[in-house]
């Protein structure tokens, strides 16, 4: 059975929403990297990069990944640049990773009104596609299952990944 299970993909690609239905349906325990970083820094990612920088941020995220990889079984939600660490890249691997792919019309039109992440400041189609050709080939490389989310509501990304998932257990 498949026990670690991490989401990852840019932005507005519905990790968090998908991670929670996710860990519901599978009746594991579901986590967002993000949510616990704030938590634990009682302050907003924003915050936590204007208060500090980025590199901070990003050590948090490092230091907050392999805490929670201890786990037996989970359900994470990664953030975009989760990826962008070769520790981390390694943690992941240890687990089953499921790309969440969008394109960068949907993703721009899911996140263009958001202010609460850093890199949503002055975003446009370009900044995300650009973000798309650094993140996007780590995504597809460290994944086991991808599924374009573009054109789907969150019902159907989640039959596909059960299906995916149901699929893979039996390779495997």
């Amino acid at each position: 059975m498949i026990n670690q299970i991490y989401l990852v993909g840019s932005m507005g690609s519905g990790k968090s929403t998908v991670g929670r239905l996710l860990a519901k349906k599978m009746g594991l325990p579901y986590f967002d990297l993000d949510k616990l970083i704030e938590n634990q820094e009682k302050m907003s990612i924003t915050d936590i990069f204007q208060k500090h920088n980025e590199k901070y941020f990003r050590d948090l995220e490092s230091i907050t990944l392999e805490q929670y990889s201890k786990e037996s079984n989970f359900v994470i939600s990664t953030g975009g640049g989760c990826v962008l660490r070769d520790q981390n890249l390694y943690i992941l691997r240890k687990g089953l990773v499921i790309y969440l792919k969008i394109s960068i019309e949907t993703q721009f039109e899911r996140v263009r009104n958001r202010k609460h992440r850093p890199l949503l400041n002055n975003m446009t189609k370009d900044t995300l596609s650009q973000l798309d050709k650094d993140r996007g080939p780590i995504y597809s490389d460290i994944s086991s299952i991808e599924v374009d989310v573009s054109n789907l509501d969150k019902e159907d990304v989640l039959s596909i990944i059960i299906e995916r998932l149901e699929s893979y257990s039996e390779k495997n």
